[in-house]
């Protein structure tokens, strides 16, 4: 990509000015969104088919979105035309592959593997970032990242080793490996998004590319797998992930990694199996043990690590 392309980590402005403190805070809100969308898209396996509940939030987060971001997104056309193939890389690995994949993965895993296979993320998009951009990893990022997992797996495991024993592996877990590869592009390449958009307009389009994307996919599991049900539980799950796993989740991911970087922001995904063991203790009744403090201490540790450190090297002439 040339430099008139994006904006480089030098020269573009924070997200409406924002500091570091309140990119933490919005990538904290993403983080416990998408602990709820692993959670209830885990509960309404049964009922809610994958490719149907990925299609409809789009649609219906588009038509929410679209009346207040029309102007912007109108004034912005020729920019969406000039951009148009880094937009369809963002719908698809952010959109359509990695939430589709994901829903498809807890038909056939528990939510458990589901978030300590997410935690993988903040370890891949590192390694991304230097492949795509030759982005350095320093030893503290590498402290963090280790620390931070550290903290995952004290909490996916109860802090008992023998819990290794019950995590299985099967086709569910493959496929989420596969969702945790697709996210972690996206939070690499969102990072260097077009810097003559603006976020209402970059988050328009691409939601309009991933509905496109999945349009044919759906149409087929409606006709021969199972078509999208109409009932309570369904449209309760619909309203959580249009209005936070979407809208909310994505302005917030968006602007924290704008300001953070996609190694010191994409740790925060560390946070997902946080917020699932509170909700298990909010509406399943599982008691909270020693082993959550710890855990919860190990990776908010890392991720202090992460956003207190000095950036690395500066980037090479052009990006």
């Amino acid at each position: 990509m040339s430099s008139d392309q994006v904006s480089s980590p030098q020269n573009r402005p924070t997200a409406g000015g924002a500091s570091p403190l309140v990119a933490a805070l919005l990538l904290t809100i993403s983080s416990a969104c998408w602990g709820g969308n692993i959670f209830i898209g885990r509960a309404v396996h049964a009922e809610v088919p994958p490719v149907g509940l990925s299609f409809w939030r789009w649609v219906l987060a588009l038509a929410i979105l679209l009346p207040f971001a029309w102007p912007r997104v109108r004034r912005d056309l020729p920019e969406i035309r000039r951009h148009w193939k880094n937009l369809a890389a963002f719908a698809f690995f952010g959109m359509a592959a990695f939430h589709t994949s994901l829903y498809l993965s807890v038909n056939y895993t528990t939510a458990t593997n589901a978030a300590l296979l997410v935690a993988i993320c903040p370890v891949l998009v590192p390694l991304l970032s230097w492949a795509l951009y030759r982005e350095p990893i320093t030893p503290r990022i590498l402290l963090a990242i280790a620390v931070s997992l550290a903290g995952v797996t004290v909490v996916i495991l109860r802090g008992d080793l023998a819990h290794l024993r019950s995590l299985t592996v099967n086709k569910g877990d493959f496929i989420m490996l596969a969702a945790v590869f697709f996210w972690s592009m996206y939070t690499v390449l969102v990072k260097r998004r077009p810097a003559t958009l603006h976020p209402q307009s970059l988050l328009a389009a691409t939601m309009a590319l991933a509905i496109a994307m999945l349009l044919p996919v759906y149409l087929w599991e409606h006709a021969f797998v199972r078509p999208m049900p109409l009932t309570q539980d369904s449209l309760l799950t619909i309203v959580y992930v249009v209005f936070f796993a979407s809208l909310l989740a994505f302005f917030c991911f968006n602007r924290g990694i704008e300001v953070l970087g996609p190694n010191k922001g994409g740790l925060f995904m560390h946070l997902i199996p946080v917020f699932a063991a509170l909700l298990a203790f909010v509406f399943l009744g599982e008691r909270l043990e020693g082993f959550h403090a710890v855990g919860i201490a190990a990776i908010v540790t890392g991720i202090v690590l992460a956003t207190t450190a000095r950036s690395g090297a500066k980037p090479a002439p052009g990006r």
